[in-house]
């Protein structure tokens, strides 16, 4: 796996990455969505004496809690209705390698406490089994949520997270590091290059200054698909300002600007702002404007309940 930067930023990470990669201490990897968090995930593994084992991930968001242990843990054959076979679960399938637990913020309350009880014995059953497994495999966690908010809230265990956040890797968002857009950008245009009609190589200086002046909620995702598109509809050999959406109507860095609205303000409450905005333009409708935002609507979906939990707490 490649990590492409240019900031300072970005290499501490990588450097921290590297670093936390020998050890087998969990993980937690926090930053918004999009920005790379899985990526770092599998430089951890990639990077470490267990890359020669499996890496496995888990997207918890997407985990039913009726089979959610078996999932996890794996099940017996006749252990419930529909266990026509023995099967292995999760933990048991990342075996001495890294077992990644994706969206970490998004399991339930009690996914929570068998987790917990996993990571705190190191052993785990099969449902409707007797035998315990030993959990081998060096768990590694990643949230776009604070999950200190979330403990604070009631919403997510305080044990769990002191369990996985041994050591933490934060991954800083693209507006807060700019000088990573261009080699991003390059990047996926050789990436996508195959999909060019018109053999797409690079950027004019008037479309790369574009990029490097926008916000990028959507992070490098939405940077991601962007150019993405831009490699299919562009009519030359580089993308000219006129092949880019109408990013110049979203929220810009405009270092001159006395009159923006959003200067002066913590990132926290500008992403707020161009979040509500959003969803007032589409009139509430929460798909159409995250993906206005480049975010997926579960991620909108949480930021909104977050606000909303914040404005009763002030």
């Amino acid at each position: 796996m490649k990590l492409v930067y240019q900031s300072q930023a970005m290499l501490k990470v990588l450097q921290l990455t590297r670093r936390y990669a020998k050890t087998s201490a969990t993980v937690l990897i926090c930053g918004e969505s999009g920005t790379g968090k899985e990526l770092i995930a599998h430089l951890l593994h990639e990077e470490s004496p267990r890359a020669q084992s499996p890496y496995v991930r888990v997207n918890c968001a997407s985990l039913a809690e009726s089979l959610v242990e078996s999932e996890l843990f794996g099940h017996e054959l006749g252990s419930f209705t529909g266990a026509v076979a023995k099967r292995q679960g999760k933990f048991e399938a990342a075996g001495r390698g890294t077992l990644f637990l994706d969206e970490i913020s998004e399991v339930s309350t009690q996914t929570q406490s068998k987790l917990l009880r996993v990571l705190e014995q190191n052993e785990f059953e099969r449902v409707g089994g007797n035998e315990s497994q030993t959990l081998q495999a060096r768990v590694v966690a990643a949230t776009n949520r604070p999950l200190a908010e979330l403990v604070r809230s009631g919403g997510f265990r305080p044990d769990l997270f002191y369990r996985l956040d041994v050591l933490r890797l934060e991954v800083p968002p693209l507006r807060e590091r700019p000088e990573d857009i261009p080699a991003l950008a390059q990047h996926f245009v050789e990436r996508f290059r195959d999909d060019s009609p018109a053999g797409v190589r690079g950027f004019s200086s008037a479309s790369l200054r574009v990029l490097t002046h926008y916000d990028w909620p959507g992070n490098v995702r939405q940077l991601k698909n962007l150019v993405h598109r831009a490699c299919v509809t562009a009519g030359g050999e580089l993308i000219e300002e006129r092949d880019l959406p109408r990013l110049d109507a979203e929220p810009t860095r405009e270092e001159d600007n006395e009159g923006d609205e959003f200067q002066c303000l913590p990132l926290a409450e500008i992403e707020r702002r161009v979040i509500l905005k959003r969803l007032e333009q589409f009139r509430g409708n929460k798909s159409a404007a995250a993906a206005a935002l480049g975010v997926t609507a579960r991620t909108l979906r949480n930021k909104v309940m977050e606000y909303r939990r914040l404005d009763r707490a002030g």
